[in-house]
C-alpha cells in the first residue's frame, strides 16, 4: 500500500494482526461436505466425482494446491494438510479483503468528505476485521473467502476503470480479473458484473463501442482462462453438463429456498439469517441493523458510494435470499461490507461527534464474540472429522464390531467424510429406509448384534419407536454459542449420538406416538384398521406389564364400536371394546406369553362385527412393555395428543386443568419424573397437585421450564396405581386463538418418566 500517512500503517497493521491470528489458531479438521470436496480437489481434480462438487472452483482449486505445497512439511496427515492449507488461503485473503477494501473506501471520498480524512475508511475497514462471520469464516478451510478476496479486487479495478481520466487498458484488465476471478467462486459474478456492465456503459460513451466490446472481450477470455482446462479434466462438455445438472437437481431438491417457498414467513426467516445471525449475539446484531438502516438515507449525500454499494452488492443481495439456502450462514459474508459501511456512515452523518468512538465500541464488542467463537471453532470438537475419528476410535476398542444407524440426514451428510476419513471402518453402517430408519436395526437386534450406535437427527420425531431405557446419549455433537449461529448450515451441523442396548421394544409400522410416526403410518395407510399396527418385543421369562393407549374418533351414530384384538407371537391377548375418546388399556401377562429369548412379533387391530368403518378411527399413541419391577405409565383422561415443533424437534403433550395417570407394574415405591413449561400468559406460576387414594400427597408449584421429580410409594398408589392431577391456572384454547378448540390446557408435558425406586 502506498504512502505512509497514519491510517495507513492502522490498516496495514489491523491486516498484519488478523493473519497472525489466523495462522496461530488453524483448524486442523475437514468440517463441512464442501471442505471435504475441495480437500479430495487438492488431491485428484475431478467435477465429475465431486473433486471438489460442481460448478468446479478450478482458481480456488490451483491456489489452494500452492498452499497445500507450502505447508505439507508441517503436516501430520493428509487430511490435516488439506485443512491448514486451505485455512491458510482464507486468513490470506480475509487480510487481503482488508487492505483493498480500505483503498475502494479511500477511492470513493466524494463531494461532502473531499478534503476530510480517511477515519471513515479506518473504521470501517476495522468493524468489518471484527465482524463474528467475517473473522470466524476467515479461518475455515472453504471458498468463500477467497472467493470475496477476487470479488473485492475486481471492484475496485472497476471503479477505478470508471474514473473520467481511465484508460481502456485499465478497463480491460479489470473485465479480464473478473473473468479470473469468476473461478474461485460462481457467486463472485453476482458481486462484479454489474458493476462491470456499468463500466462498459461508461467506457461505451467515454470511448466508442468498439472499445466497449473489447473490453468484454477481455471479461470472455478471463472466464475461457479457466472454463477450458476444466472441461477438458472433466471430460468434454457433456461430462460437464452431467455434473452440473447433478448438482443443480440437489441444490433445488428439499432445499428451503424462497423462490420455491414464497411467503412472509420465509422472507422474514431469510432476513433473519442474513442480517442477524453473522454477528452470532443478537443485542449486537440489533445494534447493527439498527445504525446501518439509519445509514441508508445518508447516502443521497454520497453518489458515487451508494452507485458501488447499490451495483456492488444490490444484485447479490436478491440473489442469496431468492435462490440461497440462507440457514447457511457463510453465504451472508460479502453482506457484512455493506452492513459495515452503513453503520460507520449512518454513524457519521447523524451524530458525527461521537461516530468514532461509537464506531470503536461496536469494534470491540464484536472482535470479543469473533475470539470465543474462533476459539471453538477450533476447539470444540464437535465438526464431523473429529467425530467420526472417535467414533473410529471408540470401534477398534471394543471387543464386538459396532452396528451404526443413521438418520437419512445424517447418513447422506457424513457418507463423504466417511468415505474420505475412515475408508476402512471399524463399525458397520446399517441400512437407512427413508422415513423408517430405526427399523434398519431390527434385524441386527434379532441377531443379537450388540452393540449398536444410532447417530439421531435432533429434529425428527421417531425416537419414541424404541422402547426410551434402551437409549442412552454417548454424545450431543452441536456447536456451543457463539460459533453455532455462524456455522449455520453446515453438513452435518449437529445430531446426537446414541448407545442402543438391547430395547424391551421396537415399534414397526402403524403407531401414532409422535406426529412424525404417525404421518408416516398415514402416508403408508397402514393402522390398526388396515394393516394393523405391528412391533417386535424381546423374550421374557417372566410376568410382564403391556399398556397401549390412543384415541377413537367418535363415529356415525349407528356404527359399531371397535374391538382392539392384541397378539403376541401365538397367544391372544382378551380383547377390549373402545369407547369414543381417549382410552389406555394395560394388560399383565403371564410368565412365558412373549418366549424367554429373542424377539416376538406383536400386532394390534381394530375390528368390528360386523365390519364396519368405525375402525379407521382408531389412533395408537401409547405403547410400553416392560417385566414386572419395571413401572410403566397409562395417560388416562385429560391428557391430549402429541405435538411437535418440526423446526427445532421438541415434543410435548398438553394435559389439562385435571387428569389421570395410571403407574402398572410397579413392586415398591416409585419416583415420578415430570419437565415441561407453561405459556407465558399466566399471571402467576401454576400449581400442580398430585392427589392418590382421595389424598393430596404433593403440591408443586412450577417454574418455566420445569423439571421435578416426586416420591409416590407403594402405599400411595395402591393395587390400581392411579392418580388423580390438578393444575392450576388454566384456559380455553380457543379462547387464546379466536377458534372453536375447546380444550382446556395446563401445562405442557415433555417428560414424564416413572423410576422403580430399589
Amino acid at each position: 500500500m502506498r504512502g505512509t500517512a497514519f491510517h495507513d500503517r492502522f490498516v496495514l497493521a489491523v491486516a498484519a494482526l488478523f493473519v497472525c491470528l489466523h495462522l496461530a489458531w488453524l483448524p486442523r479438521h475437514l468440517e463441512d461436505i464442501d471442505s471435504i470436496n475441495f480437500a479430495l480437489g487438492l488431491r485428484h481434480y475431478d467435477v465429475a466425482a465431486h473433486q471438489p462438487h460442481p460448478p468446479g472452483y478450478p482458481v480456488f482449486i490451483a491456489l489452494g494446491r500452492a498452499c497445500a505445497a507450502i505447508v505439507s512439511p508441517f503436516a501430520p496427515d493428509l487430511a490435516s494438510r488439506d485443512a491448514i492449507a486451505m485455512a491458510v488461503l482464507a486468513g490470506l485473503s480475509g487480510a487481503c479483503v482488508l487492505l483493498v477494501l480500505y483503498r475502494i473506501l479511500r477511492d470513493l471520498r466524494d463531494e461532502p468528505d473531499a478534503s476530510n480524512t480517511t477515519s471513515p475508511a479506518v473504521v470501517i475497514t476495522t468493524l468489518v476485521t471484527a465482524t463474528p462471520l467475517f473473522w470466524v469464516t476467515a479461518s475455515r478451510p472453504l471458498s468463500d473467502m477467497p472467493g470475496l478476496a477476487g470479488a473485492l479486487t475486481c471492484q475496485w479495478l472497476l471503479l477505478r476503470a470508471a474514473r473520467p481520466e481511465a484508460s481502456w487498458r485499465g478497463a480491460a484488465m479489470a473485465a479480464l480479473g473478473c473473468g479470473v476471478a469468476s473461478g474461485l467462486r460462481s457467486q463472485v459474478t453476482w458481486l462484479v458484473v454489474p458493476l462491470l456492465a456499468w463500466v462498459l456503459l461508461r467506457v461505451r460513451r467515454r470511448d466508442d463501442l468498439r472499445t466497449a466490446l473489447g473490453v468484454a472481450a477481455a471479461a470472455f477470455v478471463g472466464v475461457l482462462s479457466w472454463a477450458v482446462p476444466m472441461v477438458v479434466l472433466v471430460g468434454g462438455i457433456g461430462a460437464y453438463r452431467a455434473a452440473l445438472t447433478s448438482q443443480a437437481g440437489q441444490d433445488f431438491e428439499g432445499v428451503p429456498m424462497l423462490v420455491l417457498q414464497p411467503g412472509l414467513r420465509r422472507l422474514a426467516q431469510a432476513l433473519a439469517d442474513t442480517f442477524v445471525s453473522g454477528w452470532s449475539w443478537w443485542p449486537l446484531s440489533a445494534a447493527m441493523l439498527v445504525l446501518a438502516a439509519a445509514g441508508v438515507p445518508a447516502l443521497r449525500r454520497r453518489a458515487t458510494l451508494a452507485t458501488w454499494l447499490g451495483l456492488g452488492y444490490g444484485p447479490y443481495l436478491v440473489y442469496h435470499l431468492l435462490f440461497h439456502e440462507t440457514e447457511t450462514t457463510r453465504y451472508a459474508l460479502p453482506l457484512v461490507v455493506p452492513v459495515a459501511t452503513l453503520v460507520v456512515v449512518g454513524l457519521a452523518r447523524w451524530t458525527p461527534r461521537v461516530a468514532v468512538p461509537a464506531a470503536l465500541v461496536a469494534c470491540g464488542i464484536a472482535l470479543g464474540v469473533s475470539l470465543h467463537a474462533h476459539r471453538q471453532y477450533v476447539g470444540a470438537g464437535a465438526n464431523v472429522s473429529e467425530v467420526m475419528g472417535r467414533m473410529e476410535s471408540e470401534a477398534r476398542q471394543s471387543t464386538v464390531r459396532p452396528q451404526v444407524l443413521m438418520h437419512r440426514r445424517v447418513w447422506a451428510e457424513t457418507r463423504r467424510a466417511r468415505a474420505t476419513l475412515v475408508p476402512n471402518p471399524a463399525f458397520d453402517v446399517l441400512p437407512s429406509p427413508r422415513m423408517q430408519e430405526w427399523q434398519g436395526a431390527v434385524a441386527a437386534w434379532r441377531a443379537g448384534k450388540v452393540p449398536i450406535w444410532w447417530l439421531v437427527d435432533p429434529r425428527r420425531g421417531d425416537r419414541a419407536a424404541i422402547d426410551p431405557r434402551a437409549l442412552h446419549v454417548r454424545e450431543h455433537v452441536m456447536w456451543p454459542m457463539p460459533v453455532a449461529p455462524l456455522l449455520g448450515g453446515m453438513r452435518p451441523h449437529a445430531f446426537d449420538w446414541y448407545d442402543v442396548t438391547a430395547p424391551q421394544w421396537v415399534l414397526i409400522d402403524g403407531w401414532g406416538l409422535t406426529p412424525e410416526l404417525a404421518g408416516i403410518a398415514a402416508a403408508g395407510q397402514k393402522g390398526p384398521s388396515t394393516t394393523g399396527a405391528t412391533a417386535v418385543v424381546r423374550g421374557q421369562a417372566g410376568v410382564c406389564t403391556l399398556v397401549i393407549g390412543g384415541r377413537y374418533l367418535a363415529p356415525p351414530a349407528e356404527a359399531p364400536a371397535p374391538t382392539l384384538a392384541v397378539r403376541i407371537g401365538e397367544t391372544d391377548l382378551p380383547p377390549v371394546t373402545l369407547s369414543p375418546g381417549a382410552f389406555a388399556h394395560t394388560w399383565t401377562l403371564p410368565a412365558g406369553t412373549i418366549g424367554p429369548t429373542g424377539y416376538a412379533p406383536l400386532t394390534v387391530r381394530a375390528t368390528t362385527t360386523p365390519a364396519g368403518a368405525a375402525n379407521e378411527r382408531v389412533f395408537l399413541e401409547q405403547f410400553d412393555v416392560q417385566p414386572a419391577g419395571v413401572p410403566v405409565i397409562a395417560l388416562e383422561a385429560g391428557w391430549y395428543e402429541p405435538e411437535r415443533d418440526v423446526a427445532t424437534g421438541r415434543q410435548w403433550r398438553w394435559v389439562g386443568d385435571e387428569s389421570r395417570v395410571r403407574i402398572a407394574g410397579a413392586s415398591g415405591d416409585v419416583r415420578l419424573v415430570i419437565a415441561g413449561t407453561y405459556p407465558r400468559h399466566y399471571e402467576r406460576a401454576p400449581v400442580l397437585e398430585i392427589i392418590a387414594s382421595g389424598q393430596r400427597i404433593a403440591s408443586l408449584t412450577l417454574t418455566r421450564p420445569f423439571a421435578v421429580e416426586q416420591r409416590i410409594t407403594a402405599q400411595q398408589l395402591g393395587a390400581e396405581g392411579r392418580l388423580k392431577w390438578r393444575v392450576s391456572p388454566s384456559f380455553v384454547a380457543g379462547e387464546r386463538t379466536g377458534s372453536a378448540d375447546a380444550r382446556r390446557l395446563a401445562i405442557e408435558i415433555t417428560t414424564l418418566r416413572a423410576d422403580a425406586i430399589r
